[in-house]
């Protein structure tokens, strides 16, 4: 129990910065913030003063610190850190055409998105920032439902269209 508690403590900024008293609070209310930015196009992982990008360093770091916890609070700080890569991957993509960066990010997001996530965007993402057209073609014939379906295969369109990256960049890092 002394170390769920000093994960606690480690977390209480966080907590702080968004008005939460649990992990689970703390997801939703950063799931709240990131959606308000994304609408109002302040979204960027560039800006360390954005309260999502401070929430995300601490969870982060919290999480690497190897403290344990239940298992739920653990998946519920993992969403916090897939949806922040997630969305960062689409910023690296069509706002600063960052593919080095979208290669991290699709790496990270990957690597926290919980079993129980069903978004299936993430990969296609993944694969097609890493030139695995091929198999990101697989993929996106396995996404069959709403809203990913749609989401994807407009994703899939940008991608043919070259819209992900400036050419020097496809050409320098494909």
């Amino acid at each position: 129990m002394g170390r769920i508690n000093s994960l606690s403590d480690s977390l209480k900024v966080a907590y702080a910065l968004l008005h939460a008293s649990s992990p689970s609070e703390l997801a939703q209310k950063f799931i709240q913030e990131d959606q308000v930015l994304l609408k109002t196009s302040a979204w960027d992982y560039k800006n360390p003063e954005l309260v999502i990008n401070k929430v995300k360093d601490i969870v982060e770091r919290a999480l690497h610190a190897g403290s344990t916890m239940d298992e739920q609070s653990e998946d519920d700080l993992r969403t916090i850190l897939w949806f922040w890569y997630h969305h960062a991957i689409g910023f690296a993509i069509w706002g600063s055409k960052d593919r080095a960066k979208a290669k991290e990010f699709s790496k990270k997001a990957l690597e926290y998105q919980t079993g129980d996530n069903p978004n299936m965007i993430t990969r296609l993402l993944y694969l097609l920032v890493h030139n695995k057209e091929k198999e990101a073609g697989r993929w996106l014939k396995t996404i069959l439902t709403d809203p990913d379906k749609t989401v994807s295969q407009g994703i899939w369109q940008e991608y043919k269209a070259g819209n992900f990256f400036r050419p020097q960049d496809v050409d320098k890092l494909g």
